[in-house]
């Protein structure tokens, strides 16, 4: 019986999804702006009804190609300190890959419980630790015990695919620049708010790349927030202000290229991604820059934080003439059996939270 009860409630799951994720002229509310190098795809993970989303790039617009179950943290809620067993919701990024032969590495025998492998998310990001909130080693892995993911809330924090499901996701991601959105409730936008959300935050930006060609200073630091803006380097608002006014007044204006713009939402706070071009007279360089930005209470938008990452020139190069393709590039095989027996070598145990 319970079984069959089982069985029926992922059969009307499915359809739910379907019915919500596939309806003409609606698209999900996080998903802003795509492209095809920062964003060729994007996974969303909403825990309510613990499924993987994970949605292409079609001219800007997300679609919808796969969905995928998964289990999360222990307890219901947004992660706030280590070790509550909660799942952390926001825009994060992939930036580091574990196989199977580093989990055990790290963990000793213990890591077979991640399964085939791991995809590292960088929280706490730039708004988890301006909330002050804790912990790390948030992942999503796979298992060595698949039942496990049936339960729905099952983990300590990690988001937990099978096997098979993870090797499949994997094909669609970039170290460093695919992102996964982790909600409670995936929402939907019609195509007119959606489209009024996005602009606003476009138009933001423009705002800001226009202030910032030119140097306008009072309108460039305008689009900062003088409460809740923090520079990893220049420490608070006021300090950064004082730097910039200093670089501003530099002769020579900058020559700054944008292209493939991202806009992701979480529930709070936007992330905008971009590949920038910086010519001055003392500085040529290339590389990926990510804002973080929240309404004031006027409802506009402001950043809070941002972070810079170089992108080498020849790879920038490459890259930009390419379009990206699936492809497995994390795993030697697409059996996971093939995979657990591997020969390795154990290692003292290790553990994150």
């Amino acid at each position: 019986m319970i079984k069959k009860l089982l069985i029926l409630s992922s059969i009307l799951t499915t359809t739910l999804i379907s019915l919500r994720a596939n309806a003409q002229d609606f698209l999900p509310s996080n998903l802003l702006l795509m492209n095809d190098y920062f964003a060729h795809h994007v996974i969303v993970a909403e825990k309510s009804t613990h499924t993987l989303y994970l949605y292409e790039n079609d001219e800007g617009k997300p679609r919808l190609i796969k969905t995928f179950q998964m289990a999360t943290g222990q307890k219901v809620g947004n992660k706030e300190y280590q070790g509550d067993k909660r799942t952390p919701e926001g825009v994060y990024f992939f930036n580091q890959f574990l196989d199977h032969n580093d989990l055990i590495k790290r963990h000793g025998e213990l890591g077979a419980q991640y399964g085939v492998g791991a995809f590292v998310l960088d929280y706490p990001n730039p708004i988890d630790k301006a909330q002050g909130k804790t912990g790390g080693g948030i992942w999503l892995h796979s298992t060595d015990n698949e039942p496990r993911i049936d339960k729905g809330l099952d983990s300590k924090g990690c988001l937990v695919a099978h096997n098979v499901n993870l090797i499949d996701i994997a094909r669609y991601i970039e170290i460093n620049k695919t992102n996964i959105v982790v909600v409670h409730n995936l929402k939907f936008f019609s195509e007119e708010t959606w489209k009024r959300e996005k602009n606003e935050v476009i138009d933001t930006f423009n705002s800001w790349l226009d202030a910032w060609s030119k140097e306008d200073t009072d309108k460039y630091l305008s689009h900062y927030s003088r409460t809740d803006f923090e520079d990893p380097f220049r420490g608070r608002y006021n300090t950064f202000a004082q730097y910039k006014r200093a670089v501003f007044s530099n002769p020579g204006k900058p020559e700054i290229k944008i292209s493939n713009l991202t806009v992701l939402k979480a529930d709070d706070y936007v992330v905008v991604t971009f590949k920038q071009d910086y010519k001055s007279n003392t500085v040529n360089d290339i590389g990926k820059k990510t804002l973080y930005l929240k309404r004031d209470p006027y409802y506009k938008w402001k950043i809070v934080a941002e972070r810079w990452q170089r992108i080498p020139m020849d790879i920038t190069n490459e890259r930009e003439h390419l379009s990206f393709e699936p492809s497995q590039r994390f795993f030697t095989s697409q059996d996971p059996k093939q995979i657990f027996t591997l020969n390795l070598t154990l290692t003292r145990p290790y553990s994150e939270n």
